[in-house]
């Protein structure tokens, strides 16, 4: 999954439009892939009266609409959530930047004018690893509240850094140089600058033997996977009822 930062701020002349257009073209330049979710607080995106409302106005599920350069999804949902924007985002993607959504659990940068909005969206704002905006160039501070004051170029600089551990998080931490580099890290960065792709990953592509614990997977490499196989077919093959030679598949849940 792509990265997701928020960005927040107070009212419509905090910066917030400003900030990720800036960071946005800053880390497209540097080519990363960017996506971006805007929060529009006011009813519709659709205009009343509009061919595609009253497609929707007649029941359609979803109307797609295309322009010389645009191709446009509308869909009416009870409720929508952020969630299900950053589903519909290709996992190709970096990062996800979202205009809005003070109370996600995702990391938030504070785009503001002013010192006082800014401790004003701390009072409940929380997950907020910078800030940013024109503040930070009206003031001298570098930090507060133990918050970093960023400039967009410093900004940039550590999304990038963000980016890239969230790419590693994605690797199985093996370092089995099987890709071709001395590390997941080394990786994960040539996977970056589109040097190469995430199926250079020899690890993630072998699916004989999954552990997930939690539900979270566990990568494995080919000392345990040998292991486990070993302990877990002499254990069957100890068993009346069972044919080695025919077993396929086996799969083992352990509740604790």
């Amino acid at each position: 999954m792509p990265l997701v930062l928020n960005v927040i701020g107070i009212g419509r002349k905090s910066g917030k439009t400003n900030l990720i257009e800036t960071l946005t073209r800053r880390l497209i330049e540097k080519r990363y892939s960017v996506s971006t979710v805007k929060h529009i607080s006011e009813g519709s995106f659709d205009t009343s009266q509009k061919d595609t409302w009253k497609h929707l106005e007649a029941g359609a599920g979803e109307v797609i609409a295309l322009t010389s350069k645009e191709i446009v999804s509308i869909k009416r949902v009870s409720e929508p959530l952020l969630e299900m924007a950053v589903k519909e985002i290709s996992e190709d993607s970096d990062l996800i930047l979202v205009e809005g959504f003070k109370k996600t659990s995702y990391p938030k940068v504070i785009a503001a004018q002013t010192l006082e909005d800014v401790k004003e969206l701390l009072k409940t704002v929380k997950e907020v690893f910078a800030i940013s905006g024109p503040v930070s160039s009206t003031i001298t501070l570098k930090s507060f509240d133990g918050i970093p004051i960023l400039e967009p170029k410093e900004l940039t600089s550590k999304i990038e850094g963000m980016i890239l551990e969230e790419m590693v998080k994605r690797l199985p931490g093996l370092n089995c140089r099987k890709c071709g580099y001395n590390s997941c890290d080394d990786l994960a960065q040539a996977i970056l600058r589109r040097g190469t792709s995430i199926d250079s990953c020899k690890s993630l592509l072998i699916e004989d033997m999954i552990l997930t614990v939690d539900g979270k997977r566990v990568m494995l490499s080919e000392f345990p996977r040998g292991f486990i196989r070993n302990v877990v077919l002499g254990m069957i093959n100890s068993l009346k009822g069972f044919d080695k030679e025919k077993i396929r598949e086996i799969s083992l849940s352990i509740k604790l």
